[in-house]
């Protein structure tokens, strides 16, 4: 067995390879333009690679061992190259899922969406820090905000001030919403 097959979890991943992970974890062993398609989709809400970007993940995830290779020979197009996780990739995803990012908004988010790949005490975890995330920005929002003026230059801040106030407000209640429901398990 080489090297890479025995990655270990501590194999630290970007967050374009853990949602191939995830996405292999979630659907089975793919092609890369099966991926493409499918990260166009649902996943694309949330998570979007340049084309570029995620054929060049494939091979490193392979290389590392956390995925595996397969080439299904083809007549009249070139061979298609299926991808398939492996456990050392799915350990790696396991970590991943469970590491909490502070001000790792896409990851969080992401982490979300795929949910149903790790438990709901590691989810309670993720959502957690982005309401406490989102709630400390808030508090600082509301403190500029008896110092605003609205008059000349403060004016025009303080259409940006509002839009944060109420986006760090609907963001906190969301969370609480999610975390409410989390809980109903």
């Amino acid at each position: 067995m080489s090297k890479a097959a025995l990655a270990p979890p501590t194999v630290s991943v970007t967050t374009t390879e853990a949602a191939v992970l995830a996405l292999l974890a979630i659907e089975g062993e793919r092609s890369g333009y099966d991926l493409l398609a499918l990260s166009k989709k649902a996943i694309g809400h949330v998570w979007k690679p340049a084309r570029s970007r995620l054929y060049t993940v494939l091979p490193r995830l392979v290389e590392l061992g956390l995925a595996r290779r397969r080439t299904v020979e083809q007549t009249h197009r070139p061979d298609k190259h299926l991808y398939r996780i492996t456990k050392a990739g799915r350990a790696v995803l396991d970590d991943w899922l469970q590491t909490v990012e502070p001000g790792a908004r896409d990851a969080f988010y992401l982490k979300l969406f795929v949910g149903g790949l790790t438990s709901t005490e590691a989810l309670e975890a993720q959502v957690e820090q982005f309401r406490s995330e989102r709630m400390e920005q808030l508090e600082q929002l509301r403190e500029i905000e008896p110092t605003n003026t609205r008059q000349d230059h403060d004016r025009f801040h303080w259409f940006l001030l509002r839009l944060g106030i109420e986006n760090a407000e609907h963001d906190v209640r969301w969370a609480d919403w999610v975390l409410a429901d989390l809980e109903k398990g």
